[in-house]
């Protein structure tokens, strides 16, 4: 049984994404079985532009 407000089963993934080189993050935000998400938009991985990433 779970309480009001709350999703069933584990999270899969949470993530928190800073859009300022790290030095602040948004908050948290959770991924459980079942979710609705969007389909990906590209096959380009990775799919970001941060200076890590850039190549």
């Amino acid at each position: 049984m779970t309480a009001a407000g709350q999703q069933p089963g584990p999270v899969l993934m949470s993530l928190r994404v800073s859009r300022d080189g790290g030095r602040t993050y948004g908050p948290v935000r959770e991924f459980r079985r079942g979710d609705d998400l969007p389909p990906l938009e590209s096959s380009t991985w990775p799919p970001c532009q941060c200076p890590r990433h850039r190549t």
